[in-house]
């Protein structure tokens, strides 16, 4: 029997090869489903990472690699402590399901980091972009009334996920083209299909319903330029006139970004005038009911999973009750809010702990490489805002982004 095991053993040891081939493959479906499927990229995609991570061997090495990466440390305490908070949980059903996107990230970035080989770094990118520009397709098809999906509408031509988080997609979409476009290592005929694509999704950002996106987008190329030529008012004025041209053509061309911008400005209205039901006033609300909230449970939170009925009970308690639409809320439409109600002032400074090492950690990369990053990591940052991405498709995003770029940094240890 023992001669048995030890044969198996033998057996995969000698695949280890083909093991880190078709993790690799594995990591190119993913970013081509990310668009499609948010339960492949929460849940059936990273377990399949997982398990050829595990079988690709190299278990030592790779576990000393992940603890020696601050970016990955700091998340694991994160994850573990949100874990942990189920103790104190009474809705363990709800936590898990959120647990689900944090460990998903977790898995994504660390099998990326540890296991991306070099000859896939460049289609790993250009697998997602590729996936978007079929979601982008399909996004024109709704808005033109050539056909129709579950969610998308012409009025709102998003194809598979909710207006805010397609809207960032889009977003990151435009900076990762940006980076590719005005890479001079790329083929001239290359960066013109390039350049013809950002102007298609710049396009669908602006006839999608998603502000967030619209808005990021704004910081994220300012972002971007920035980080790439300098704090030169050429180079920041240049930027800001090109926006102002993309926003303005937006506002002329697209009916769908008229209406949102004339709701916008109604919904500024009716908040100073003390009108809270409508988008922006919804959100305002939140704040203010998860602030009280936070108050009273400040440290530990009030678990994972028991957001939602500790917002209930807050919201029974204020003035604020007689707005019928707070009484469903799922999430409070603000991650860095939505995390403090989960784990306390605890687990924000774990999630700020990360994000600050991820910023030091990144200024390690080429200044090509870290001026996408910082542009991309700015649009999740503001969405963090507006939305709570970290439990949805942007959550598979999250740690494809950052485990494609902290796979760059320079690691001895990598192969």
């Amino acid at each position: 029997m023992n001669n048995y095991f030890s044969n198996i053993f033998s057996y995969f040891k000698t695949f280890h090869p083909s093991f880190h081939l078709l993790l690799n493959i594995l990591f190119l479906i993913y970013a081509a489903l990310l668009p499609f499927s948010d339960a492949f990229s929460s849940h059936t995609g990273p377990w399949l990472l997982l398990l050829f991570w595990l079988l690709e061997g190299n278990l030592p090495k790779k576990i000393r690699m992940l603890l020696n990466e601050k970016v990955i440390v700091w998340w694991l305490l994160f994850l573990g402590f949100s874990f942990l908070s189920l103790s104190w949980t009474g809705n363990i059903h709800d936590g898990m399901h959120i647990l689900k996107y944090y460990f998903a990230i977790a898995i994504v970035m660390g099998t990326l980091y540890t296991s991306l080989d070099k000859k896939f770094s460049f289609w790993i990118i250009y697998t997602f972009l590729g996936a978007m520009f079929i979601s982008e397709v399909i996004s024109y098809g709704i808005y033109f009334d050539l056909w129709q999906t579950k969610r998308g509408s012409p009025q709102n031509p998003t194809p598979f996920m909710h207006h805010v988080i397609y809207s960032i997609f889009l977003a990151i979409t435009i900076i990762l083209l940006l980076g590719h476009i005005f890479n001079t290592k790329n083929h001239k005929w290359l960066r013109i299909l390039e350049l013809f694509f950002l102007l298609s999704v710049t396009g669908n950002l602006f006839i999608n319903g998603g502000r967030t996106g619209q808005l990021a987008m704004i910081l994220g190329v300012i972002t971007f330029a920035v980080t790439r030529y300098g704090m030169r008012i050429k180079t920041f004025a240049l930027t800001l006139v090109i926006l102002a041209g993309v926003f303005s053509g937006a506002y002329l061309l697209s009916p769908n970004f008229q209406n949102r911008i004339s709701q916008g400005l109604s919904d500024i209205h009716n908040i100073q005038q003390g009108k809270l039901d409508n988008s922006w006033g919804y959100r305002v609300a939140m704040i203010e009911i998860s602030l009280q909230n936070i108050t009273q449970h400040p440290f530990i939170g009030n678990g994972v999973g028991d957001v939602k009925e500790a917002f209930r009970k807050t919201l029974r308690k204020t003035p604020l009750k007689k707005y019928s639409f707070l009484q469903n809320v799922l999430h409070v439409h603000n991650q860095y809010l939505q995390i403090t109600m989960q784990t306390g002032i605890i687990g924000l400074f774990l999630f700020l702990a990360f994000l600050i090492s991820l910023f030091f950690e990144t200024k390690k990369l080429r200044k090509d490489q870290r001026s996408i990053f910082y542009g991309v990591l700015v649009i999740f940052l503001f969405s963090f805002f507006t939305d709570v991405p970290l439990r949805s498709y942007t959550s598979g995003l999250f740690g494809l982004v950052i485990g494609y770029f902290i796979s760059n940094l320079p690691n001895d240890e990598k192969a």
